[in-house]
């Protein structure tokens, strides 16, 4: 993963970061190995100590309130978080019902509107076509992209 401003906020905010991107992964009743990645992954993009790391995978079993995770975070913090959270919805290659109304309740906790949720959807959609394209260049499809 690549460095970003997540881990340059205040370690309450990127806990709940963390804690956010598991209740998305978790919001559909099912955790698929792709969203297990990416949340290992923004796990240690956000600096999160290893036994942390034990204490805020139980959000995966006790979903606590979005608005007591958001009401501790910097701004930026849930900004940040709805842009991953559109990610590790996206992982399964579909947004389930779920997904999308937590995410709209995360713009909403992070103030941002319709439009720019709609444009980080498809920012989110590029980045897939992006990554994609570099396992064609380099033939290393994913199990779900090989066509018998």
């Amino acid at each position: 993963m690549l460095p970003d401003a997540i881990d340059m906020c205040d370690i309450e905010t990127r806990e709940g970061y963390v804690t956010i991107l598991m209740l998305i992964a978790g919001s559909d009743g099912r955790l698929v190995r792709e969203e297990t990645a990416a949340i290992e992954a923004a796990m240690g993009r956000a600096m999160i100590k290893p036994e942390r790391r034990i204490a805020l995978r139980q959000a995966l079993i006790r979903a606590p309130p979005l608005e007591s995770i958001t009401r501790g975070m910097q701004s930026r913090g849930v900004k940040l978080a709805l842009r991953d959270a559109i990610l590790v919805a996206a992982c399964d290659g579909d947004f389930q019902t779920e997904e999308i109304e937590l995410i709209s309740k995360i713009a909403e906790a992070a103030d941002v509107n319709e439009d720019i949720l709609a444009q980080l959807f498809d920012w989110a959609g590029r980045g897939w076509d992006w990554l994609a394209e570099s396992r064609t260049l380099l033939d290393i499809p994913l199990p779900s992209e090989i066509v018998d």
